[in-house]
């Protein structure tokens, strides 16, 4: 499993959907980054395994 960690220019990610939504895939991870990316505030996005701790998987960025 799969989520993402939004870095926003200003305010919270917690009102999108796409950042509160758990990912089987890294390739659904990558196609929800992208929704993100769509919000001006939001400026990249990491993918993390969604586990105790968090596992780095990639960068989005615009």
């Amino acid at each position: 499993m799969f989520k993402l960690v939004a870095t926003m220019r200003r305010g919270l990610a917690s009102g999108m959907p796409q950042a509160w939504a758990r990912y089987a895939s890294v390739e659904a991870a990558r196609a929800g980054a992208d929704e993100l990316l769509r919000e001006e505030r939001v400026l990249r996005v990491m993918i993390v395994r969604n586990e105790i701790p968090q596992a780095f998987v990639e960068w989005s960025e615009r």
